[in-house]
């Protein structure tokens, strides 16, 4: 027989049921257990609520205009952003990702290379170089998560004797939120996610594209996705748009801006007050030369002399401002966002002075790992990219059919040593033991070997014909001969391709 509950019982029990539900189980449905994030009981449902279980391109297409907009705000404002927007540049792209072709035919390779040098040099529509847009563009991966490129053909090129083909580097806010939103698969199974139509197996079909100084929607312009350049770094499955990395950093970057914008006003008004004047009268006070009692503060002026009651006594006021506190505060909230944009600490603030070889090498070290696949993704979306919609191109202008195998081999900016010494003996001793080569040891400087190689035998021949001989510690040094190779054109922007 079941036993009665009276009414307060029942309440007791009622309100029991709803602080530990006996509908919450191990597996998140039938009693206390699974993850503790979902627990109804956790604070962190009572703070935020529950999370929307939304796909990413549902997000991005609701918040990414608005998201966008507070990142630029930042970039504009924010020294610490505006610094590790800078420092993801310099790490990722540097002076420029460059290509060697691969065509599997040398004499190709090197008919190609010399028009690919020559078209880079002068490849957007304002004369800009390759490696200039490569950096300007990746400006926007920090603030806007994605870059935009059109490629448009000039007939006025063509009459210069230049490649038409061209490249109008765009801001992301070209593509045009106005006209459309997020909709699911329509009878082709096709998607819109806001102005990027995508087939069934998320390869954007076209882009609808928008002067966003223009005054009507009428004006946007539907363009093939064949020349358009739009890439992001795709953190989850069939995303469409890219996402700001700054969007985790938003708050942190504004907390940091106010705890240092706080302390300074607090330094100031409290360095403002010089003395403090205590007193045994109860009277209404003469706080100023003037006599004016409603200010109980008065300025000091040099050589000024401070009037008295008996009873009364001065002291300097003293304080602590700025806190001392604040500097590992900062560091801390500085931390969380180097860590977030996957650079080194010590770009943001340039500080080196606890830094030594062990330390930095392993910043080093670390950095590359993270870095090394966006400078790849990166890379690829540009150089590659643009290097595969010109070939035909430059196949033309060089005389010779165009290549069936279009591959090619990049060759990311060199990244410095911490130890010059320290890091060729370890370049050399991993070369001899077989465990690394010339190719890839080189192209971390942001070097070809082969290129290398030329230069070395030129300048071996220029030294032997004036009779020059140069030795390091270990003895001379044995320069590779390989025979007639000559020397290929330098590449436009201080960075070189062989």
């Amino acid at each position: 027989m079941k036993k009665k509950v009276g009414p307060l019982m029942g309440l007791v029990n009622a309100l029991r049921d709803l602080v530990s539900p006996t509908s919450w189980s191990q597996s998140g449905t039938t009693g206390v257990g699974g993850y503790s994030a979902t627990d109804p009981r956790r604070l962190i449902l009572q703070k935020s609520g529950r999370p929307g279980n939304h796909t990413a391109n549902e997000l991005l297409t609701s918040n990414l205009p608005q998201l966008r907009a507070w990142c630029r705000h930042l970039e504009r404002n924010n020294p610490t952003a505006r610094a590790g927007v800078e420092a993801l540049v310099a790490l990722v792209v540097g002076t420029g990702i460059a290509l060697e072709p691969e065509t599997g035919d040398p004499r190709t390779d090197k008919l190609i290379r010399e028009q690919w040098v020559e078209y880079i040099a002068n490849c957007t529509v304002n004369g800009l170089d390759l490696y200039h847009i490569q950096g300007q563009a990746f400006r926007d991966v920090p603030t806007a998560g994605e870059l935009l490129w059109r490629f448009v053909v000039l007939p006025d090129r063509a009459k210069q004797g230049l490649i038409p083909l061209a490249i109008m580097p765009l801001e992301a806010e070209w593509l045009d939120e106005n006209s459309v939103s997020f909709n699911g698969p329509d009878g082709d199974g096709n998607t819109r996610v806001g102005p990027i139509l995508y087939d069934p197996f998320g390869r954007p079909i076209n882009y609808r594209l928008r002067n966003p100084e223009a005054l009507t929607a009428a004006e946007s312009e539907t363009v093939a996705a064949d020349d358009i350049v739009h890439d992001f770094e795709k953190r989850r499955s069939l995303q469409g748009r890219g996402e700001p990395w700054f969007a985790p950093l938003v708050e942190t970057l504004q907390q940091e801006r106010d705890l240092v914008d706080a302390e300074l006003k607090a330094a100031v008004n409290t360095a403002a007050m010089a003395m403090v004047i205590t007193s045994e009268y109860h009277d209404p006070l003469d706080t100023t030369e003037e006599g004016d009692t409603d200010d109980p503060a008065q300025s000091i002026r040099l050589g000024g002399v401070a009037r008295m009651y008996p009873g009364e006594s001065v002291e300097a006021f003293s304080h602590t401002r700025p806190s001392q506190q604040i500097k590992p505060f900062r560091e801390m909230l500085r931390g969380d966002i180097a860590a977030a944009l996957r650079i080194p600490s010590r770009f943001l603030d340039r500080d080196v002075s606890r830094a030594n070889y062990s330390s930095m090498r392993a910043d080093m070290l670390d950095t590359d790992r993270l870095l090394a696949p966006v400078r790849e993704w990166y890379g690829h979306a540009t150089a590659g990219r643009l290097y595969k919609k010109v070939l035909p191109y430059l196949a033309i202008k060089a005389g010779i059919p165009v290549p069936k195998k279009t591959g090619y081999r990049l060759l990311p900016d060199g990244q410095p040593y911490v130890d010059p010494q320290k890091d060729a003996e370890a370049a050399i001793t991993a070369i001899n033991a077989g465990l690394t080569t010339h190719e890839k040891e080189v192209g971390k400087r942001g070097e070809d070997y082969k290129k290398v190689w030329v230069q070395l035998a030129k300048e071996k021949k220029e030294a032997a014909a004036l009779g020059l001989e140069f030795e390091t510690g270990n003895g001379q040094v044995e320069l590779p001969d390989i025979g007639s190779a000559t020397q290929p054109k330098d590449a436009p922007a201080g960075k070189e391709v062989a």
